[in-house]
């Protein structure tokens, strides 16, 4: 089966499909808002595989019946596509599935809502004429492959599309594994080195916490200086990135908590940021990983569980229920009171070597890439397209 899949999200799905010699894929990539981190990945330079070029530029947004990527996408039978991908397909006489990443189904196709803190690469382009091209790329698709968290499912319900499957956030599990060797902490502690790599994001905006891109990152601050002040031997480490609105008043927040000791700012020292070899490193030095307390999870706790740490965060009970009925093994926190409590439970050595074995186990069984690629070929099977 000759599949298309666009955006930089699709790499390890496509990486996933493309082990089924029975399947011919390729990857389209966008140069300009391309992570500068997929660099590292060997696949990437594979011609045969990916194909990076100037796919979504003013010209094609404009014009997309006559676009390069356009014409590219019109030789497979079916095409998976992200971000601005579905301007494109709609035009291409194939069938296509959105499978949206946040932005792309939040914020644009919705040009007055359309804020966020993530360059898109889009110049001076008006976000109005894309938001029109997208919501009609988005409705005209074949079927939208999202998770029924609260942004999702009012974004969609806002353009008069539902959800119609669920395909799972695929990562590449021989990257991000457990400890093979003695664990030596980040910050040389006995104690325990806490890892949180998301963007701080947690100004009380309704406007992001229905997009998704609220991260609520402060409770984990102060719940940590909690934890401190009880006497639980422990560091947090944080990264240093840009797109962190809330950075500056996360520092603040750090000092007037007496904490500035305690916690370490990491830099990658390029404007690639941490390859995801780097950021296996980082997790496997931790003893928790922290993801984010919106009401739901992403890559950070996927990698997290994956290299066998336990992970914190918040996600919808009742959404994850319907998602996972067998349950699924990150910790739950919602105040700061519940962080703090997380961190002395995980004072015992074997609860959370417990925990990071159960977590390493679940995302093998429900998001390796190659369980993904296989659920996502039967999905386009159930369809009469494979």
């Amino acid at each position: 089966m000759r599949i298309a899949l666009y955006g930089p999200f699709m790499f390890e799905l496509a990486a996933g499909l493309r082990e089924n010699p029975s399947n011919d894929v390729r990857l389209f990539l966008d140069e300009e808002t391309m992570p500068r981190s997929l660099l590292a990945e060997p696949q990437i330079h594979d011609s045969g595989f990916v194909r990076i070029g100037p796919w979504a530029t003013r010209r094609a947004i404009l014009r997309p019946t006559g676009a390069p990527i356009t014409r590219a996408l019109a030789e497979f039978d079916v095409a998976l596509v992200t971000e601005l991908g579905p301007i494109f397909a709609q035009h291409a006489e194939t069938e296509y599935f959105f499978v949206p990443t946040g932005w792309d189904l939040t914020c644009g196709p919705f040009p007055i809502r359309s804020r966020s803190s993530r360059h898109r690469g889009l110049g001076d382009l008006s976000a109005a004429v894309v938001a029109i091209r997208l919501r009609s790329g988005i409705r005209a698709a074949s079927g939208i492959w999202g998770a029924p968290f609260m942004p999702f499912e009012r974004a969609v319900e806002r353009l008069g599309c539902v959800l119609s499957a669920d395909l799972p956030q695929p990562i590449d599990t021989s990257v991000f594994t457990p400890q093979v060797e003695p664990e030596e902490t980040t910050c040389g502690s006995a104690g325990i080195t806490i890892f949180h790599p998301a963007r701080m994001m947690f100004t009380p905006d309704p406007f992001l916490v229905e997009t998704g891109q609220w991260k609520g990152n402060d409770i984990l601050l102060r719940g940590f200086a909690d934890a401190v002040d009880q006497g639980v031997d422990s560091r947090l480490v944080l990264l240093d990135r840009g797109g962190s609105p809330d950075q500056e008043s996360a520092r603040r927040l750090i000092q007037e908590l007496g904490m500035n000791d305690l916690v370490e700012w990491l830099s990658s020292g390029t404007s690639a940021g941490f390859t995801w070899r780097e950021l296996a490193d980082l997790y496997r030095s931790s003893d928790l990983v922290v993801d984010e307390f919106g009401g739901w999870f992403g890559l950070v706790a996927l990698e997290g569980a994956s290299c066998g740490k336990p992970v914190l965060n918040h996600v919808a009970a009742d959404v994850m229920a319907l998602m996972h009925p067998d349950g699924h093994p990150f910790l739950q926190a919602q105040t700061a009171q519940d962080v703090r409590d997380v961190i002395a439970l995980l004072t015992d050595t074997d609860r959370r070597e417990a925990i990071g074995d159960a977590s390493r186990q679940w995302v093998l069984e429900h998001h390796d890439r190659r369980v993904v690629a296989r659920r996502c070929e039967s999905m386009l099977a159930a369809l009469g397209l494979a």
